[in-house]
């Protein structure tokens, strides 16, 4: 209940009162202590206990004058219930309710009411206490729920934009990766063994890759200065999927792995998501390939069932020259990241007869 709400109530009963003639004693003092109560009712929020208690004598003195109100004595009870802790609850229920029954015990004892009327009526006060706090309670019980809410709604978009952030440092790791090892295991290869001809090619090659790079980069960046606050990926963007693995496979020319794709089962759309993953992990895994094995016979399969898409990237033992210093890990972790988060699982380890194997598994749906 609004504090503005609760602290103007007694005014206006009061107002009402003396406009419709009905009070019985001193117009002024009628107003005096209404006033006195909602001056107290403006400190509920910070000592909600000790307004019950101010307000409940003021009340007091209205019966005493015959000339109850019971307004404030209720937006208190309502205070008590929103803002004071449990044992200050307990504490000012079990006042109240003794207050309530020693004035009317002393009324009934000096003859200033009778027994039936006066316990029925300390009965029913008792009741619209209980009431009004009850109201508090369930206020302040929304008011908390709603702030969990909001603090959770939070926390979820804080979440979202940091995962969304990882995905934007995933595709950065395996553009960055995948094409700066192409060049540079081209760039050896054709030095050392090509003629003039064979280096204008490879220049050429070079310099498409690193376009092509380039503009996947300025993609990127490009999300995260349109989008500083909530980094989403561009809906009108058109990210790799199973249908540029031609053009993957083609990039490392002859100083990469000599890569054949098999294709297993009948093929199927798969949702977009599950095909840009499924193609970054055939990126890092030929990049690390060419990293560690060099230019080894290397399978890429593709194997199509009813819900499932399985892509297994195999090679050949590394040659002895072309065999480079491991690396952190950190391609692997983020490939099993990326699987995991369409829902997928990767394996990946040596092979009993030498070399090594990458296997990811995404579940499908059919897309249209």
């Amino acid at each position: 209940m609004s504090s503005v709400l609760i602290v103007g109530l007694p005014l206006l009963a009061a107002l009402v009162t003396v406009l419709d003639m009905r009070t019985r004693g001193s117009v002024w003092l009628l107003i005096s202590v209404v006033l006195a109560q909602s001056l107290a009712l403006l400190w509920s929020r910070r000592f909600p206990l000790t307004v019950l208690i101010v307000v409940t004598t003021l009340e007091a003195a209205l019966v005493a004058a015959n000339m109850e109100l019971l307004v404030g004595f209720l937006a208190a009870a309502c205070g008590l219930g929103a803002w004071a802790g449990h044992r200050r609850q307990r504490a000012g229920l079990a006042l109240t309710v003794g207050m309530i029954v020693a004035l009317v015990t002393v009324s009934v004892v000096t003859g200033d009411a009778e027994p039936g009327p006066a316990t029925v009526g300390s009965i029913a006060l008792i009741v619209l206490f209980a009431g009004f706090w009850g109201v508090g309670r369930l206020s302040a019980h929304h008011l908390h729920y709603s702030r969990q809410l909001e603090e959770e709604r939070a926390y979820a978009e804080q979440r979202a934009a940091e995962r969304e952030r990882v995905l934007l440092a995933r595709e950065l790791h395996d553009i960055l990766n995948h094409t700066l090892t192409a060049m540079v295991l081209d760039a050896d290869a054709t030095s050392e063994t090509g003629d003039e001809a064979e280096l204008r090619e490879a220049l050429r090659r070079q310099a498409g890759t690193g376009r092509q790079s380039l503009a996947e980069l300025r993609r990127l960046l490009g999300v995260l200065r349109t989008a500083p606050d909530s980094i989403l990926h561009d809906p009108l963007a058109v990210l790799p999927g199973l249908n540029e693995l031609d053009a993957l496979l083609s990039s490392f020319g002859e100083s990469g792995p000599r890569v054949r794709l098999k294709q297993h089962g009948t093929f199927r759309h798969v949702d977009a998501s599950v095909g840009q993953a499924a193609y970054r992990v055939v990126q890092e895994s030929l990049t690390n390939v060419g990293k560690h094995a060099g230019p080894v016979d290397t399978t890429v399969s593709l194997a199509y069932a009813v819900d499932a898409l399985t892509v297994r990237v195999t090679n050949a033992p590394p040659l002895l020259a072309a065999v480079t210093a491991g690396g952190g890990g950190l391609g692997l972790i983020g490939m099993r990241e990326r699987v995991e988060l369409v829902g997928g699982t990767l394996t990946a380890g040596h092979r009993a007869g030498g070399g090594f194997e990458v296997s990811a598994t995404f579940p499908t749906r059919s897309a249209t």
